[in-house]
């Protein structure tokens, strides 16, 4: 059969279009796997970066809430016809964590002079690590070591915060800071102008009293004993709303017959130690004093020459007198402190029937110095101290220098 030439024509041409059409498809099947395959890998890629971004956000969350900081201090000092050292006198580290918004753990480690070994008189001791759980203004919960809260400078002992190189006297022989102890109690400011802690602690270790250190070397360092358990607390009031005003009480109180590592000492003794403290800042001056006294009810019974009764108190002022027009540049945080501190503590304030008074345990000081910040967290120390004892000789004066820092 012939077909017309116009119907070879037409089925010619619908050949090449199936053909075209074919080819056609084979293409776009082959951009489409390409596509495909490119939209594969792009979900491949945006997976693998929500991924990374994730684990950048968790690690971002625990980051947040991990806290560190930490203070130093570095010393010269130099006793008048006496020795002379330079000491790395303490390097601490905070490290913190909030488990939630209502529990939050706080450490303190400390290094002292530099280097630790047997007789080497350094040391590396966990001053806190307690965990709080924050339930609202008025009451709170803390329990592990903590610092006792007696007196000003145990609680807020950075360089920063006091005046002077070293520590007050009173602050090491009557108050030992720093003062570590093991427990658990409360805390709050149920009101904006009183505030309060109570804790039931570990107790002191009567066997290490002295006549001329007090109770010092009565702290338990390591593993508190609870033979003979404590309590302690403080109340903080700031009655003139508008001024910086603070009057602070504090107490101590418990047995001494506990021994590290628990058990006790053989020392069948009660301690109280008690103290007023007040801060005030008028203008550029400031001012602050402390009293403490304390009472151990069997003397008899503690290391020979033990006080029955120990006391101390001082008085400091310190007005800032860098004018404002220095405070620019370098200096636009700096300023200057020039201070004076005079200061009694005895730790034979009172001694037991039998027991012969050693003069020298009475001591007296007066404190010139200058506080120099740089920074808030920052600052270089400079003072001189002119000691006094009622004993048959006088302590040697000391001139210090020193420079401390806080971080967090």
């Amino acid at each position: 059969m012939k077909y017309p030439a116009s119907s070879k024509f037409v089925s010619g041409a619908m050949v090449a279009w199936l053909v075209a059409a074919s080819l056609a498809s084979a293409e776009d099947d082959s951009r489409i796997q390409a596509l495909e395959k490119q939209m594969a890998a792009m979900h491949d890629e945006i997976a693998a970066l929500k991924g990374e971004r994730n684990d950048l956000s968790e690690i971002e969350a625990v980051a947040s809430k991990v806290h560190f900081g930490g203070y130093g201090e570095i010393h010269g000092n130099f006793e008048e016809n006496g020795d002379s050292a330079f000491d790395i006198h303490r390097l601490v580290f905070y490290l913190g964590y909030d488990f939630a918004d209502w529990i939050k753990l706080t450490s303190e480690t400390e290094i002292e002079h530099a280097f630790v070994s047997d007789g080497s008189g350094g040391e590396v001791l966990i001053e806190q690590l307690y965990v709080d759980f924050l339930f609202g203004d008025a009451v709170n919960a803390r329990i592990g070591r903590l610092l006792a809260p007696i007196g000003m400078i145990n609680q807020h002992h950075e360089p920063t915060l006091f005046m002077g190189v070293e520590r007050p006297n009173v602050d090491k022989y009557i108050i030992p800071s720093t003062w570590s102890m093991d427990g658990a109690g409360i805390f709050g400011s149920p009101l904006g102008w009183l505030s309060y802690q109570v804790y039931v602690v570990g107790g002191l270790d009567g066997s290490g009293f002295s006549a001329d250190e007090g109770v010092r070397e009565g702290r338990i360092e390591e593993r508190s004993g609870l033979n003979d358990p404590a309590v302690t607390g403080r109340i903080d009031l700031f009655p003139a709303e508008g001024q910086d005003l603070r009057i602070g009480v504090s107490g101590f109180y418990g047995g001494t017959d506990n021994a590290n590592n628990g058990g006790g000492n053989g020392t069948d003794n009660d301690f109280g130690l008690y103290s007023a403290d007040f801060e005030y800042k008028v203008s550029r001056c400031q001012f602050r004093g402390i009293a403490a006294w304390g009472q151990n009810s069997d003397p008899q019974n503690l290391p020979a020459g033990t006080g029955e009764e120990i006391f101390g108190w001082y008085l400091e002022g310190g007005v800032r007198v860098m004018p404002e027009s220095w405070k620019i540049g370098k200096l636009a945080e700096a300023d200057l402190v020039p201070f004076v501190r005079y200061e009694e503590y005895d730790t034979q304030y009172k001694v037991a029937s039998g027991t012969v008074k050693d003069g020298a345990n009475d001591r007296s000081g007066v404190t010139v110095g200058v506080n120099f910040p740089l920074t808030r967290q920052f600052v270089l120390k400079a003072d001189y101290q002119f000691l006094f004892s009622e004993g048959a000789t006088e302590p040697n004066n000391l001139f210090n220098l020193g420079m401390g820092w806080v971080f967090q």
